[in-house]
């Protein structure tokens, strides 16, 4: 009786998101519905016990001060949840971070869909992690507290014989690299490709925190999974790269970071061989400049990652660590300085209006890659587009240059699939579309 109260209050739909509409999670059949009800009250809920159990520690490095500021912290994210559960409209950003007017001009502009069933899901979900930063914002000891670390820092200590297997046959591919012919390099590089992709199922936003461990060899498992990418565009992104390399001076590569942990060290690893074998003569990475949905990386995680692995006990790891660092003094990896576009609710076809000297940067790229889930959601839009339609025309404009994206699909929105495949899938598994078994890897030209 209370759930039909809460239905009708909120004006829940007990149907399927429509095609051709920006998905909402009013559709109770949808994923975005499961999200809002279930998942997002369940990580404020882990912050707030995470912050209970680390308390004493906090207040060590930080001072008694937190202690006070502790409770301040944890009573406002109690009141964001039952913002969250009540459907509440959004409230205004207060920030120092240089995204305030850009935020509340986009809540301004929902109108009277500002709450969290009745926007797009794409932007209630953003809202809250945004909001959720916004509550430390307001302290002075826990400002630049990551609430999220712990739980990134064991997304990447677990995966450690992953990265020792993965390490391991890429020294091998490596070891003679000047024998190796461009089809073996071109075939490798798929591998890397998709090596990458199921880098994507450690996301900790889609697991609610829970610990997700890579398998052991993840590059034994590549051949069996192949029959789990939906949509393989390796070949594409081979021919846009060998080319880029054809065309002096050699291609840059963005690659706009997903998750930490297990999925970072993948990224790295794409980077590496790029460099290695003459393909980029620069890759640039892209991450949020806030603790944002449970592991994505910050510049703080990309650091901590590139000294664990370099103070790793493994030899592989740490040579790995060590090369890294090398390449980032050198200047052919770089980390770029963050933009708050990255952790705005504004979709990527709007790059171009909102943030147009992002989007001039990134057309001067050779690839944009882009990694994961919320990008995936950011370049469609949450635009719920029929499954069959191309993968170009669901980008709606944003053209900036080569691009593709690498996501295993944990949400239930996708385009560019073979009339008929999608029908396929969801009469084995009606709910293929969010359990990250499957995956895509999908090119569009410029």
């Amino acid at each position: 009786m209370e759930e039909e109260q809460q239905q009708t209050k909120y004006n829940i739909i007990d149907e399927k998101p429509p095609f051709n509409a920006p998905l909402r999670a009013q559709y109770k059949q949808g994923f975005g519905y499961y999200t809002v009800r279930d998942r997002l009250p369940v990580i404020l809920t882990q912050v707030i016990d995470q912050l209970s159990k680390d308390k004493e520690t906090i207040v060590e490095h930080l001072g008694e001060d937190a202690r006070e500021e502790l409770k301040q912290v944890i009573g406002e994210i109690s009141k964001l949840k039952y913002e969250l559960q009540t459907d509440k409209e959004f409230k205004p950003i207060s920030s120092e971070l240089g995204d305030e007017q850009l935020w509340n001009d986009f809540i301004v502009s929902l109108g009277d869909s500002n709450s969290y069933y009745s926007a797009c899901w794409l932007y209630s979900e953003t809202y809250m992690y945004r909001r959720l930063n916004n509550i430390f914002e307001a302290t002075t000891k826990l400002k630049d507290l990551d609430y999220f670390l712990q739980q990134k820092d064991k997304a990447l200590t677990t995966a450690y014989d992953a990265i020792a297997a993965v390490l391991k046959s890429i020294e091998n591919f490596n070891a003679n690299k000047n024998d190796k012919t461009e089809e073996e390099i071109g075939d490798f590089f798929r591998k890397m490709l998709k090596l990458n992709l199921w880098g994507n199922r450690c996301d900790l936003s889609f697991s609610g925190g829970a610990d997700v461990k890579p398998d052991s060899d993840p590059f034994s498992l590549l051949d069996n999974l192949d029959a789990f990418i939906v949509s393989d565009g390796t070949r594409a992104v081979w021919e846009c790269v060998r080319g880029a390399k054809q065309n002096p001076p050699a291609a840059v590569v963005d690659i706009i970071n997903d998750n930490s942990g297990y999925e970072l060290f993948t990224d790295l690893c794409l980077a590496d061989f790029l460099i290695e074998h003459g393909l980029a003569a620069r890759v640039n990475f892209n991450v949020k400049a806030i603790p944002w949905y449970i592991s994505d990386v910050t510049p703080n995680d990309m650091m901590l990652t590139l000294e664990t692995l370099e103070g790793h006990e493994n030899a592989l790891l740490a040579g790995f660590g060590r090369r890294l660092k090398g390449r980032f003094a050198e200047g052919t990896l770089d980390l770029k300085d963050v933009n708050n576009f990255w952790t705005s609710p504004y979709e990527f076809c709007r790059m171009g209006e909102i943030n147009p000297e992002l989007y001039e940067e990134l057309s001067r790229s050779d690839l944009v890659i882009f990694k994961g889930d919320l990008n995936y959601r950011k370049l469609l839009g949450d635009y719920n587009f029929p499954h069959s339609t191309p993968f170009r025309e669901s980008l709606r404009g944003f053209t900036p240059t080569n691009l593709c994206t690498l996501r295993t699909v944990k949400a239930d929105l996708i385009s560019g699939l073979e009339e008929g495949l999608s029908e396929k899938l969801t009469a084995k598994d009606p709910r293929w579309m969010t359990t990250g078994e499957y995956g895509v890897i999908q090119f569009s030209h410029k």
